[in-house]
């Protein structure tokens, strides 16, 4: 949506997403702000008291939105449909709510944003931790629990866990260095697709492997 279309509220919180983002926190004033969205510090302050109750809200208003647009399964889905299947899709809703201009938009303002918070987390990422990330995490273990099985080692499903999500985060992090070592892999709009592809299947191959060594043990 237009910023202009947007409620002062909402256009308060969209420009101090991107300002946090690019600047951080501390270079980040309320002014600085307002003056970016077209608003008075007085308007900034009456919704959101300070600028640390604007970055707390900043913090849940971007998660909801990224969650809201791309679930990890979408809620349509067959109940029928296989584990592998609902990883893919797993896999595909937290790589586009990352990377795609309709989400996080990858290293754009609030991209660089929740970067900063899974590395540096503050008081205001506490919350989101309890109610995205945590159930987040919860529904992929079951998904896993499922592709391989009963007798696994928990260690080696968390250990999944975190290697599946790392997959998908690591485009973040490392978009410039790729850009460099293999620029047809930029993770753009245009390679989205590849990249669930090669997550899913990459993902997959190990879990197969992990189940592979319970059946043998």
């Amino acid at each position: 949506m237009n910023p202009s279309q947007l409620s002062t509220r909402e256009r308060i919180l969209e420009y101090a997403g991107d300002m946090f983002g690019k600047k951080g926190f501390k270079s980040t004033t309320i002014r600085m702000i307002a003056q970016e969205a077209g608003v008075n510090v007085a308007a900034v302050n009456y919704h959101f008291r300070d600028k640390e109750g604007l970055y707390a809200e900043v913090i849940e208003d971007i998660f909801s939105k990224g969650f809201a647009r791309f679930p990890s399964l979408d809620p349509k889905s067959d109940p029928a449909m296989s584990a592998e299947d609902r990883l893919k899709l797993f896999i595909r809703g937290t790589i586009y709510r990352i990377l795609s201009p309709e989400g996080w938009g990858g290293l754009n303002g609030k991209g660089r944003l929740i970067a900063r918070e899974m590395m540096e987390p503050t008081s205001a990422f506490t919350q989101v931790i309890e109610t995205y990330i945590r159930p987040h995490k919860d529904r992929l273990v079951a998904i896993l629990w499922e592709i391989v099985g009963k007798g696994a080692r928990q260690e080696d499903i968390l250990l999944s866990v975190v290697s599946i999500l790392g997959q998908c985060i690591y485009y973040v992090y490392a978009t410039s260095i790729i850009e460099r070592v293999a620029p047809e892999y930029t993770p753009v709009e245009n390679n989205i697709d590849k990249i669930i592809d090669h997550v899913f299947r990459f993902s997959l191959g190990g879990l197969e492997n992990i189940k592979a060594d319970k059946e043998i043990a």
